[in-house]
Order: C-alpha cells, then sequence, then structure tokens
C-alpha cells in the first residue's frame, strides 16, 4: 500500500514526502508554463512553502497581500484584485504545466479556485496496484486519516464487507448529495444569469500595476485609459469616463458600491504588470447587480503589440454581454495595432502630464514621441488637445495655438481617421479660430459617432450648441455627458457653465459648489465661481475670487467688468493697460477690454474694442450671443451686425 502523506498521523506530509514536492516545486517553476513570470513562480513558492510548515492559516487573502504585494494591512481587499488575479493566473499555469508533464511525477500540486491553500495529491499508486485506503491528498485543509479515492490518480476503492464499510459508503453517498446540490445551485445561477438583462453599461477601474517598478504607474493608468477608449466605441454600451473611474485608484469602497455610485451594473478589474519588453494583463468582468465574476482572462505581449489587447478584450466583454458587433465595428477591434516601443511610452508620460492639468509639459512629450514614430496618431491627437488648452486658457496666442491644434487634429486623422479624439480637436477649431459652424457640427457628430460614451465629446458638443444659443440642448447635452463622467469635479464644472449662459445662475452656483466639494481646485473652478457671483450681483464676493487669478487675461476682463457694474469705475479703468500690455505680448484680451467698457457703460469703445477683436478674430466673440457681460449691448443695432459678420447662426 502506498502510504498517503498524512497517514502517519502527523497531520502533515513527511520530511521524504515534503523533499519531493519541493522538487516537484522546482520542476513547475523552471518549466515553460512559468517562464517569464517571476511573480507567478514566487507566488506558488510561497503558498507551497507556507502550507508544508504548517502556516496554512496564513494563507488568506488578506496576509498574501501584505507578503508578498506589499499592500498595507488594512488594505480593500474588496476592491483590490491583486492576490485574486495572480491566484488565477496561477491555477492557468498549473494546468498548461499539467498538460505535457511526465507521467512518472510522484506529485500534482494544486490550487483549488476559491482557496490559496495548495493541496499536494500523491500520484505514486501505478497501475495495476490499487489499495482500499489509498493516498490521500497532503492539504492543509484535508482532515487525517480520511480515506479518498477521488484524488488518487483516477482509481477508485474497491467494495468491502469488512466492518466499517457502511461508513464509507455513507461518506460516499453524502459527497454525492453535496456534488448534487451544488450541480443545482450552479445550474439554477447560470439559468438566471444566461436569462438576466443583459449589461448594458461598464465601468473600467484603474489597472492595478503590478510590476515591481512603482514608476510604472504611468504604464498601468495609461492603457486604462486607452481600454475605456476603445470599449466606449460600442453605441449600445454606456462606458464610464476615465475622470470618474480614476477617483476610485487605490479606493477601499466595494464594488457593488463603486457600481451604485457610478450607475452600472458591469464593473471590469484587473492588474497589468511589466517585466522588461513582455506586458502581462489579467482582467475580470464582474455583474456588479448580483457580485458574480462573469468572465477572466490574462493576455501577455511584447510592448509593441500591448494595444492589440484593448482591442481583444473590448471584443470579448462585447461576447460576455451579448452585444452584436456591426462588420465595421468588428473589423476596428480586428485590426492590427503595432506601435513603437518608445513612442508609445512618451505617449502614456504625455497623456499622464497632460490629465494633471500641464499641456505645455505634454506637448513636448507628444513632440518626442512624434519624433521616434512619425505616423503615430494618438500623439498628435493629444498634442492637438494640448495647443487647444493652452489657446482656450489664454496662455498662448491664440494664433498660434489654434494654428498649432488644426494642424495636429488634421495630421492625426489623415493616420487614423477612425479615432474620435481629433474630430473633437477640429470641431473647437472651427469654432474658436475659423467661426465655421458647419463644420463644427459635422466633425462633433462624427466624434459621437466613433465613440458614444465619450463625456469629452457631449460636452464639446453642449459647447456648440450653447454658443449658437441653443440652451436647452445644450444643457440636455451636457447632463448625457455629466452620466457617463458622474463621479468627476470636471463635468459638474462644465454643466455649471451650461447653467451660467442659460442664465440660470442658481443651478449653475449649485454645480459649482459640487465640483469645489468633490475636488477644491481653484485652478479650475474660481473662474466660473466669480463669474456666477457676479451675475447674483454679489460683487464682493466675486472680485475677491477674481483677485486670486492673478494677472490672467480672462480674469482681468472680468474683474474690471465687475468693478464697473459695482461702481467702482476707477479700479475697472485701471484694468484696461494691464489688459493692452497682453495684447502686445500675445494678442490676447481685446476682448476682455471690450468687456471692461461693456461694464462701464461706455459703449462706442466697447464696440471699438468688439471690432478689434473681429479683426484678430478673436475667441471671445464666439460668445457674442449668451455672455451676460455684453447684455448692455444687446439693443444697439451694431450688436445683430457683428453677430451676423461671425456667422454664429440663428435659433
Amino acid at each position: 500500500m502506498a502510504e498517503s502523506p498524512e497517514s502517519s498521523g502527523l497531520g502533515g506530509p513527511s520530511p521524504e514526502q515534503a523533499a519531493a514536492i519541493r522538487r516537484h516545486l522546482q520542476d513547475i517553476i523552471s518549466s515553460p508554463a512559468f517562464a517569464g513570470s517571476k511573480r507567478a513562480q514566487e507566488f506558488l513558492q510561497l503558498v507551497v512553502e507556507h502550507a508544508l510548515n504548517n502556516r496554512a492559516d496564513s494563507l488568506k487573502e488578506r496576509m498574501i497581500g501584505v507578503e508578498m504585494f506589499g499592500r498595507p494591512v488594512d488594505y480593500d481587499t474588496a476592491n483590490d484584485a491583486v492576490v485574486r488575479v495572480k491566484a488565477t493566473e496561477v491555477r492557468r499555469r498549473l494546468a498548461q504545466y499539467y498538460q505535457g508533464a511526465p507521467r512518472d511525477s510522484t506529485f500534482r500540486i494544486e490550487l483549488p479556485v476559491g482557496s490559496y491553500v495548495p493541496r499536494f495529491v500523491s500520484l505514486q499508486e501505478k497501475a495495476g496496484l490499487a489499495s482500499e485506503t489509498g493516498a490521500a491528498p497532503v492539504s492543509a485543509k484535508s482532515l487525517p486519516e480520511t480515506p479518498s479515492s477521488l484524488d488518487r490518480a483516477g482509481s477508485a476503492a474497491p467494495v468491502s464487507s469488512r466492518p466499517g464499510s457502511w461508513r464509507r459508503w455513507a461518506v460516499v453517498a453524502s459527497v454525492l448529495a453535496l456534488f448534487l446540490v451544488a450541480g443545482a445551485v450552479a445550474i439554477q445561477k447560470w439559468w438566471g444569469t444566461f436569462f438576466s438583462s443583459p449589461i448594458r453599461s461598464v465601468a473600467i477601474l484603474p489597472l492595478v500595476n503590478l510590476s515591481a517598478d512603482a514608476s510604472q504607474e504611468y504604464f498601468a493608468d495609461g492603457m486604462t485609459e486607452e481600454l475605456i477608449s476603445e470599449l466606449g466605441q460600442i453605441p449600445t454600451l454606456r462606458v464610464i469616463s476615465r475622470t470618474s473611474t480614476m477617483t476610485y485608484k487605490g479606493t477601499k469602497k466595494t464594488i457593488p458600491v463603486i457600481a451604485r455610485e457610478l450607475r452600472v451594473e458591469g464593473i471590469l478589474e484587473g492588474s497589468i504588470e511589466r517585466e522588461g519588453n513582455k506586458v502581462r494583463v489579467i482582467v475580470q468582468l464582474i455583474d456588479s447587480r448580483t457580485d458574480d465574476h462573469i468572465w477572466a482572462h490574462t493576455y501577455e505581449r511584447d510592448i509593441g503589440s500591448i494595444l492589440e489587447v484593448q482591442s481583444q478584450i473590448a471584443r470579448a466583454i462585447t461576447d460576455q454581454v451579448r452585444i452584436e458587433l456591426t462588420p465595421q465595428q468588428a473589423a476596428r477591434f480586428n485590426r492590427p495595432r503595432q506601435t513603437n516601443p518608445a513612442s508609445l511610452e512618451l505617449y502614456l508620460h504625455g497623456m499622464q502630464v497632460l490629465n494633471s492639468g500641464n499641456p505645455r509639459a505634454a506637448v513636448e512629450f507628444f513632440q518626442q514621441a512624434i519624433a521616434e514614430d512619425p505616423d503615430y496618431a494618438p500623439a498628435y491627437a493629444a498634442m492637438a488637445n494640448g495647443y487647444g488648452w493652452m489657446g482656450e486658457a489664454g496662455w498662448m496666442s491664440y494664433a498660434e495655438a489654434f494654428a498649432q491644434q488644426k494642424a495636429a487634429a488634421l495630421k492625426a486623422i489623415e493616420l487614423d481617421e477612425t479615432r474620435p479624439e481629433p474630430h473633437i480637436e477640429l470641431g473647437l477649431v472651427a469654432m474658436n479660430r475659423d467661426w465655421d459652424w458647419s463644420t463644427q457640427g459635422k466633425e462633433f457628430s462624427r466624434a459621437l459617432e466613433l465613440n458614444p460614451s465619450s463625456a469629452s465629446v457631449h460636452w464639446a458638443y453642449a459647447q456648440y450648441l450653447n454658443r449658437v444659443g441653443l440652451a436647452n440642448e445644450a444643457l440636455a447635452e451636457a447632463k448625457l455627458a455629466l452620466q457617463l463622467d458622474p463621479v468627476s469635479s470636471r463635468s459638474h464644472m462644465n454643466l455649471s457653465f451650461v447653467y451660467y449662459y442659460a442664465r440660470q445662475y442658481d443651478e449653475a452656483l449649485a454645480e459649482i459648489e459640487r465640483a469645489i466639494t468633490m475636488h477644491p481646485d481653484p485652478a479650475e473652478t474660481v473662474f466660473p465661481l466669480s463669474i456666477i457671483y457676479v451675475e447674483k450681483r454679489d460683487y464682493t464676493r466675486a472680485i475677491h475670487e477674481f483677485q486670486k487669478m492673478g494677472n490672467l487675461p480672462h480674469g482681468l476682463g472680468h474683474l474690471g467688468n465687475a468693478y464697473a457694474r459695482s461702481g467702482h469705475k476707477a479700479e475697472a479703468t485701471a484694468i484696461v493697460p494691464k489688459l493692452k500690455e497682453h495684447v502686445d505680448k500675445t494678442g490676447v484680451g481685446r476682448y476682455e477690454i471690450a468687456l471692461v467698457y461693456a461694464g462701464l457703460q461706455e459703449n462706442d469703445k466697447a464696440f471699438e474694442w468688439l471690432e478689434n477683436a473681429f479683426q484678430a478674430r478673436d475667441k471671445g466673440l464666439t460668445y457674442l450671443k449668451i455672455d451676460p457681460c455684453l447684455d448692455p449691448l444687446r439693443s444697439d443695432v451694431r450688436f445683430a451686425r457683428l453677430v451676423r459678420r461671425v456667422g454664429i447662426p440663428t435659433s
């Protein structure tokens, strides 16, 4: 009889058996199945050594996360899937190893689903050699001296008439009953899942960086953003925007709580691990309505083809949630996406900097990415975004910023017409520089067609509707953007602007206060808060807020308008020379001087500077129909003529 490693009564393997298991472990981790995954090797070694040394009690998810992955003791295991995804990978690699393993192995190491305690199954019994007691699996969770023929190389224990056999049959009957119950539950669960309403809204949580190098966070965040963009192309699936999902990076909130806050039916979570030029992505889709895991998969690629993984994941998710793709959509997901690794790295660095609010520094990264690969469309699209941002903020001359924005957007479209981002940028250039209102509508519509889940596209289209005077339609579009980006301060700030131009100042103030509560960043919220205070005639608070903006031309123009309307004419007049300095240096400030004179009710001077702005194609004139600061001029016949000359369509 082959002695079970636990039949000695010691509750664990003998020293000889433990040595044999360790030798087998070394065979496994040095095999092709585990090659190239240092983390998977370390994970398997950790759980095996703990089990062999009678420390199975420490093989809990939290304790493994602390010991192996350096997580804090109180980290949120419900939301941080680092241990679960790595265990899934180890199980897959073990199955791959044993498919081609030599048949004379002494043991088989298993990692049961739902547990981190390994099982060591004895395979010593040869064909034709049967034993009534048999060799029980060595597991820190199995009961000592409990016979099990189910784990022995497939042989069944013979029927025995010895006393105690009825007990064994009772045990077998109990096990079979448990299997039947479990099977019934599984079938019921499958039946309910299959016939439940399909998932039609998804949030992709930030991929967990499992790389040994913590500086690779930018890479994990960039891959998350690319996946969101890729999945957002499916018109029948609502995908939450990056700015909302990134707020859950490192959160301790559970999946159901996150799903409720984002109002989604599905959550995609996972990890990314980079080892040299190799990248491994592990993802799993969860039905947040039932907290059931629907699907999981591991992808391994060279960095040059990593973007193809995003398309494959998106395609797999559509299959799992039963969405029928059009031939065009399927072709897009199946397209080759080889990338120059150096260009990709620079692009992702640039996106991290851009998302942190520094478009000038980001543009430098995008320029370097293009130098590495002149045909890399995403870098051109992102560079267009950076230039447009600087132009709209008045941080760069309108002429230079918008010319660069248009050139980069056109190049991106030439290289890849199916990306929505450059169409947004081209539409914004048509609005801010060219005053080409038909092109704006066409480009924004094309961007929405390419990615209906992009909050950025909906917001850009809301701006267009706003400036042509369609306030109700603009509000509807801005609210759609908010549904796609519900926990982002920027979404509430954007909605605040739309309410402001619709003259709904109480609603505008409520939205900007929500934005401040969510993310109190004065650099973003001080301007909208100030202009709302002005229209609510709270001039003291408005002036106090404007002064926080320093010498920026946009803030100065509205500060002068506020001074004038509050009766401080000398202070308002003193603003004009400062703005003229900006005009001389950067060309920005003509429209803002007109605002000061409008507040002072010096209409002739206001129209003089509006004409000056027209000749310079100042982007401020695109606000002619909606800017409350110009209300004192609207009854003048010169105003209607100017609106027609700018070409703004009539409502």
